[in-house]
């Protein structure tokens, strides 16, 4: 029985540090997208030192994850596992092709990365239903 509190208790701190890193590069990440026109006026030491605490808020959610990752049983973990290979293979094909859409003309404006990110999101959710329904 203890095994089992200790895992729910070290799951749900490492999923807590996971949000708290992740709100954290998310926020950073706006501020460097949206703070040099709305906040200072492109000023380049400000955009310059926001975009290295990005990446230092990267890192850390990138760190989160992997502790929330190893915190996880072994189904949980084949799971996640499952559901990243779906979004990484979606991602990359999906990626790869919508990069030279605008090369080969069949698009008139050039590719937002976004995009990617939205197909990686969706693709990693929909891995992730799959995965539960599939060991439930």
């Amino acid at each position: 029985m203890k095994d089992s509190s200790s895992l729910e208790s070290r799951t749900s701190h490492n999923t807590k540090q996971l949000a708290l890193w992740t709100g954290l590069w998310l926020a950073s990440l706006a501020l460097v997208a949206f703070g040099p026109t709305f906040l200072w006026d492109y000023h380049k030491v400000i955009t310059i030192v926001l975009i290295w605490v990005n990446l230092f808020m990267g890192y850390k959610m990138i760190m989160a994850n992997k502790q929330h990752l190893e915190g996880l049983d072994e189904l949980q973990q084949r799971i996640h596992l499952e559901a990243m290979a779906l979004s990484l293979g979606c991602s990359m094909v999906f990626g790869a092709i919508y990069g030279l859409l605008e090369g080969v003309r069949l698009i008139d404006i050039a590719p937002n990365p976004s995009n990617i990110l939205f197909v990686m999101g969706v693709t990693y959710g929909i891995g992730m239903l799959l995965a539960h329904r599939k060991y439930s």
